[in-house]
């Protein structure tokens, strides 16, 4: 199922589904507004957007997060939905989600890190491709302040390109050409799903990875998690965005994940335009892609836009 693309005089929605707005940084959201304003988009901000529970945890209550969530769908005047940041608590949305509403309204759904959970449901429950990319933020040189950003955000979302072009040079970590539907991308934010009706079809797919502060003992159990969960038995091979502040001055995260994947021999491509803090190329979850990981390469064979 595909969202329509945008252009311009189209309104887009800023929801929080996780973790709460903070004041202090609101010239970041400022900074965003202005720039989706120049370039010739509005921006709506749903009622519960500033929200905060009693914890100070989440954007509001599961019912207020997930209601801004069902409304931004139904409106006829929104056109594309984009979360605000990421955090923990996404997934207290996922049973109060009109997902037949979803069906009947496809949108533009974008986020990253724990949206990766929406990203992933939303996906498994309505064949709706989404779209891992960056906060609604510019300002601190981490989100949408990046020219390759802005100018994907414009080739992906308007233009429907499919190419992936790199920011810097790809890596190759293990051989092979391979063809599969993107699935990914935070681990943790993945196996939040494990067990439930929302965990993705990993069935020919290509695994997108990226971790956030880690360590090699987390990304160790994380992977023999997905392993006792049978996903490697499924997927085709593995993309590696970029790791922020992975701890360890021995070890890269790449090289820990094709060791670890030895016997199954995937091919494994390095590339860093996805995760946390650095340019995005707007990956469109549930999209078939090609992947040559000997030649450095990833092409979308998929329309994911109409």
């Amino acid at each position: 199922m595909l969202a329509k693309s945008l252009q311009k005089g189209d309104t887009i929605g800023i929801i929080a589904p996780s973790k709460p707005f903070n004041q202090d940084r609101k010239f970041e959201l400022d900074n965003f507004i202005e720039y989706m304003k120049n370039q010739g988009i509005k921006v709506k901000i749903s009622k519960n957007f500033y929200a905060s529970d009693k914890y100070g945890f989440s954007a509001g209550t599961p019912e207020q997060r997930a209601k801004d969530i069902n409304t931004m769908f139904s409106d006829k005047n929104i056109k594309a939905i984009w979360c605000l940041q990421g955090g923990e608590p996404a997934n207290q949305t996922l049973d109060l989600i009109d997902f037949e509403n979803v069906k009947k309204n496809p949108k533009l759904f974008m986020g990253k890190s724990d949206i990766d959970v929406l990203l992933l449901a939303l996906n498994k429950k309505t064949d709706l491709i989404t779209f891992h990319c960056c906060d609604t933020k510019i300002g601190s040189n981490k989100e949408l302040d990046f020219d390759y950003t802005k100018k994907w955000f414009q080739k992906r979302l308007f233009e429907k390109s499919k190419i992936i072009e790199p920011s810097e040079e790809w890596v190759c970590i293990n051989q092979g050409q391979t063809e599969g539907k993107i699935l990914g991308c935070n681990p943790i934010s993945i196996l939040k799903l494990a067990g439930t009706e929302y965990f993705p079809d990993f069935s020919n797919s290509i695994m997108f990875l990226e971790t956030y502060k880690s360590n090699p003992t987390e990304l160790i159990v994380q992977l023999t998690h997905f392993k006792q969960l049978g996903v490697f038995e499924k997927i085709k091979g593995i993309v590696i965005g970029n790791n922020f502040e992975f701890q360890s001055d021995k070890f890269k995260a790449e090289n820990i994940v094709n060791e670890f994947l030895e016997e199954y021999n995937f091919p494994i491509l390095k590339i860093n335009e996805f995760g946390h803090y650095q340019p995005h190329a707007f990956l469109p979850i549930g999209a078939k892609v090609k992947l040559d990981a000997t030649n450095k390469s990833i092409e979308i064979m998929d329309d994911f836009l109409n």
